[in-house]
């Protein structure tokens, strides 16, 4: 019997060794986004720059990369303005100005409050464990916007002002290739990715939504920038 359990062990090791290193089927999904606006007498037209649209897929989950994504303050400014992350990833929030800031975030998918901090100060981080949008704000200068995307997964890119893009390692199988851009309603194409295929697509944002006033972590309106002019 020992014999016997001894073999079935064996035999159960081999075959289950190369489930253990076999590698997730990818693909490879390229393309381009056109970004339409109004134009001044009507209508939409295109624009010459299609940057900064968050090109991502969904379907599949996989875990968040273990570096520290990094949203900068400077000159009164988020850089980048739009950041896409995987769930469960840290981001950093240092701050290169002289001055404080205060980052914070209401919205539904991570609220959290970082406090007052100067670039003297220690960079302060949050995690982001669940995916969806993330507008993030400073309680004391109204002009900082910048969005956290988290996503399921690593397959993201954003475009640059040509809105070309390229995904690799996308999981093979059934998925969705999306495009986001503020200002603009999110558009999904849906699509079968055979293992080591290459798909094209081309996708169209139509970026006709201006954002609204946001007010300050405690809902109340900024306070009006200071006068100078001796009134």
């Amino acid at each position: 019997m020992r014999l016997v359990l001894a073999v079935l062990s064996l035999a159960f090791a081999v075959s289950s060794a190369p489930l253990a290193h076999a590698e997730t089927a990818t693909g490879v999904v390229r393309g381009k986004v056109s970004v339409m606006k109004k134009r001044l007498f009507g209508g939409l037209g295109p624009s010459d720059d299609a940057s900064g649209v968050v090109v991502y897929v969904t379907g599949y989950t996989a875990p968040a990369p273990e570096t520290t994504a990094v949203l900068e303050q400077e000159n009164e400014r988020f850089q980048p303005r739009i950041l896409p992350i995987v769930a469960g990833q840290t981001v950093s929030f240092p701050n290169r100005d002289r001055f404080y800031h205060n980052v914070f975030s209401v919205s539904s998918v991570e609220a959290f409050d970082l406090g007052q901090y100067k670039s003297s100060d220690p960079a302060r981080t949050q995690v982001f464990a669940n995916p969806g949008l993330v507008p993030v704000y400073c309680n004391i200068h109204p002009q900082m916007i910048s969005y956290v995307v988290v996503l399921e997964n690593g397959a993201f890119a954003v475009t640059g002002e040509d809105g070309a893009f390229e995904l690799r390692g996308v999981r093979a199988g059934a998925i969705a290739l999306n495009a986001w851009l503020p200002g603009a309603q999110r558009v999904t194409k849906e699509l079968e990715l055979a293992p080591g295929a290459k798909v094209s697509l081309e996708l169209e944002l139509q970026q006709t939504q201006t954002t609204p006033p946001h007010t300050r972590k405690d809902g109340t309106p900024y306070p009006p920038p200071p006068s100078y002019d001796g009134d």
